[in-house]
């Protein structure tokens, strides 16, 4: 199963990142109506679904390593 997280949208595409950095577009008509920047797709059967818990695990780990950044120690 291919992950790509969605990040920006130009036009009538949404530009994707794939795991191995692959930047693809996909016209928007093929990913769900509510899909937003950061949202993680997977690509099962040709067609594009959000997967959920991908992208709260993924905004998770992001909110760490900037709270470890940030962090005053």
């Amino acid at each position: 199963m291919k992950y790509f997280s969605i990040d920006r949208f130009e036009g009538d595409f949404a530009v994707c990142v794939g795991d191995d950095e692959e930047v693809v577009k996909v016209k928007r008509s093929k990913i769900p109506k509510y899909a937003r920047e950061g949202d993680v797709l997977r690509l099962v059967d040709n067609t594009y679904e959000i997967d959920k818990e991908e992208t709260k695990n993924r905004k998770k780990e992001i909110y760490n390593l900037q709270d470890e950044l940030f962090s005053e120690d």
